[in-house]
C-alpha cells in the first residue's frame, strides 16, 4: 500500500510541475533606464518596451531614474522585489564599470543582478564643436598636448567618460572632464561650445553628427563611415553591452519567462533592423550565456581600468 501511493504522489508531480513553473505577469511591468531621456539606453528600452507588452500581454512602462552617472537607478532596481515587475536596462558602464570607479557609492553586488536578454553592443564616436579646427585624431591629440582641452561625460564610470580617459591615456594627454546629468544633456553642451569634445554614444550620434565635427569610433571597425580610432593608430576599443536585468533571487520561472518574451521581441527582423538604424548592434544569446557574458564583463573592466590608469574617485 505504502508503494502504492509513493507511485500515486510520484505520477501526480509529472501533472503538477509544469503548472508551477508557469509564470505569467497580471500587471505592468517597468524597465528602469537608470540615465535621463535621450539617451542610448532610453533609446534601447523605449523601442523594445511595445513588443515586449504585446508578448506579455501587459503595458511594459519606462521610467528614468537619473543620477550618478547610472548608480542610483541601478541600485533602485537591485533593491527592488524579484517578482518580474521591476527590471532594469542596464549596461557596462553602470554594471560592470562604476562599481570599480566608485564603491563608495554603489552599494549593490553587480554579479547578484540575474541577467535576463541581451539587447545591443553600443560603442561611442568621439567628435568635437565645430569651432575647435582640427578634422583628424591626430589633429586633436596634437591640439591637446599644448593645452588642456574639456570633455563633457555623464558622470565617473559613463560610458562617455571611460572612453575619453582611455584615449587620454593612450594618446599620453590630459583632459578636463566635465559631467552632465546625462548623455543628452553632455551632447548639448558640445553643441553649445561649452566644452571641447565628447565621446558620444552611437545612438545619440546619429542626432547630432551633422551639428559636430566627428573624429573616429572606439569600435574595433569603422562604424557608419566614422574610422576606428584603432585605425588611425590609437588603438582604443571601448565597446558595452545593454540588457535586461531582474533584482537578485528572481525565481527561474519569471527569469524563463522575461528572458522568452524579451528575446522573441528583439529577434523579430524588423526590431534588429530598427536597433542597427539607431546606431547600436543586435545581440542575441541564451540566458545562460548572457549571464556568462555578463561576469566576464565585470572581471574584464577591472583589468581595462587598471591598463588605462583610470583610478577610483
Amino acid at each position: 500500500m505504502r508503494a502504492f501511493w509513493l507511485a500515486l504522489v510520484a505520477t501526480a508531480s509529472l501533472f503538477t510541475a509544469p503548472v508551477q513553473a508557469q509564470w505569467n505577469p497580471t500587471r505592468p511591468i517597468k524597465i528602469v533606464v537608470p540615465y535621463p531621456p535621450g539617451g542610448a539606453s532610453d533609446v534601447a528600452a523605449r523601442s523594445v518596451s511595445d513588443r515586449v507588452s504585446q508578448k506579455l500581454g501587459q503595458p511594459v512602462l519606462v521610467e528614468n531614474r537619473a543620477g550618478a552617472g547610472g548608480v542610483l537607478g541601478t541600485d533602485s532596481v537591485f533593491r527592488a522585489e524579484p517578482d518580474g515587475y521591476t527590471v532594469l536596462l542596464g549596461a557596462s558602464d553602470g554594471v560592470s564599470i562604476a562599481p570599480h570607479l566608485q564603491p563608495a557609492l554603489t552599494k549593490y553586488k553587480p554579479e547578484e543582478f540575474v541577467p535576463i536578454a541581451p539587447v545591443n553592443q553600443v560603442s561611442t564616436v568621439l567628435v568635437t564643436r565645430s569651432g575647435l579646427g582640427v578634422k583628424t585624431a591626430a589633429e586633436l591629440v596634437a591640439l591637446a598636448k599644448k593645452g588642456k582641452l574639456s570633455y563633457s561625460s555623464w558622470g565617473n564610470g559613463s560610458l562617455g567618460h571611460v572612453s575619453a580617459e582611455a584615449f587620454s591615456s593612450t594618446a599620453k594627454i590630459e583632459l578636463l572632464n566635465v559631467p552632465f546629468q546625462g548623455a543628452a544633456p553632455a551632447a548639448q553642451a558640445v553643441l553649445a561650445g561649452q566644452v571641447d569634445m565628447m565621446f558620444m554614444p552611437g545612438p545619440l550620434w546619429l542626432t547630432f553628427k551633422d551639428r559636430v565635427v566627428s573624429l573616429g569610433t572606439t569600435s574595433s571597425g569603422p562604424f557608419q563611415n566614422v574610422p576606428s580610432l584603432t585605425a588611425q593608430g590609437i588603438p582604443v576599443v571601448v565597446e558595452i553591452w545593454q540588457g535586461i536585468l531582474a533584482p537578485p533571487k528572481t525565481p527561474k520561472p519569471v527569469v524563463d519567462r522575461l528572458h522568452k518574451a524579451f528575446m522573441e521581441a528583439l529577434d523579430e527582423p524588423e526590431m534588429k533592423e530598427k536597433t542597427a538604424r539607431t546606431g547600436s548592434i543586435p545581440i542575441s544569446m541564451s540566458q545562460e550565456d548572457f549571464a556568462k557574458m555578463v561576469n566576464a564583463d565585470i572581471l574584464k573592466w577591472k583589468k581595462m581600468l587598471g591598463d588605462y590608469n583610470i583610478k577610483p574617485q
